[in-house]
């Protein structure tokens, strides 16, 4: 007797290579979009009606977010959605993990052993001291859920948590997350660690620069897991070499995909992640989870 033919699933995020193969137990995994159109399934990281418009087979449909009229026509196409709610934590974690990373100068210090540095021990020391976290002024640009997940867990670390959106949290969501709320302009000043988590759009792109940066405190750790085009790259660059920003950690990098630009690879102060805040096993598997459900 012949096997079952299993179903097509695309798959258009970068995922665990565990979760992969637990995908690949239901479904045949495509991994070119021209096969969109014949697929039962798909998990990518965002999606809009144009998805559904171009696979019209599709039956179950993972995403790390969506338009708000998808949630609509999914239903009304009867395709299975699953939104990956663990997201926002898994997010909030790798900020939280950069922030410290930078503060405590955790991957300088290892290349430096990693060369060989280690019998010049107390000079390591000296050049690697970092910065206490407990008793500082932490400030969280956007406030949405990924903020809100972040301010959670900084509950535990008695520092000050600040924040700054558009729209200010309920009295009682701050309470809980022992949040104050400022103005942009106040906040800057105030942050011995600055967290940028934003979206990008017109309202926010290149809205980080020189006038901002100038306002922030000598020696800020400055942490963005939101999108680069936020930041002014050359200001970010001039903020660094000033001084200004004590120690950083990026995310996302302007041009991802590429090399690592020289000049931005020099800074040993800088801790740079190629885009993984939402890649965790545990987040994958929800999204595979999701799709398989419509299968078994």
């Amino acid at each position: 007797m012949g096997g079952t033919v299993k179903a097509l699933c695309y798959v258009g995020i970068s995922m665990h290579p565990n979760a992969l193969r637990e995908l690949g137990k239901f479904y045949k995994v495509a991994l070119d979009d021209t096969q969109l159109p014949v697929c039962e399934a798909a998990i990518v990281y965002y999606a809009d009606n144009a998805l559904l418009d171009t696979a019209p087979n599709l039956r179950a449909l993972g995403c790390h977010s969506c338009g708000k009229k998808l949630l609509q026509l999914a239903k009304e196409c009867n395709v299975s959605l699953t939104l990956a709610a663990g997201l926002w934590r898994t997010v909030a974690e790798h900020t939280l993990a950069l922030m410290m990373s930078a503060a405590r100068c955790v991957a300088s210090s290892d290349r430096a052993l990693r060369l060989g540095a280690w019998e010049r021990h107390s000079d390591l020391k000296v050049r690697y001291s970092g910065f206490d976290f407990q008793e500082k002024t932490v400030g969280i640009w956007g406030m949405g859920q990924i903020g809100r997940e972040l301010a959670s867990m900084l509950s535990g670390f008695h520092v000050r948590i600040l924040y700054s959106d558009i729209y200010r949290l309920p009295l009682d969501v701050e309470k809980r997350l022992n949040a104050e709320y400022c103005e942009f302009s106040e906040l800057l000043p105030e942050c011995d660690y600055f967290s940028v988590l934003v979206p990008h759009n017109a309202s926010t792109d290149r809205f980080l620069g020189k006038a901002q940066f100038d306002q922030m405190k000598d020696g800020v750790v400055f942490v963005n897991t939101a999108r680069s085009g936020i930041v002014v790259e050359e200001d970010f660059y001039a903020a660094l070499d000033s001084g200004k920003i004590g120690a950083a950690a990026l995310d996302v990098i302007w041009r991802e995909g590429e090399k690592v630009s020289e000049r931005l690879a020099k800074y040993d102060n800088v801790v740079l992640t190629p885009h993984l805040g939402g890649s965790t096993f545990e987040c994958d598997m929800e999204l595979v989870r999701g799709v398989c459900r419509q299968v078994q």
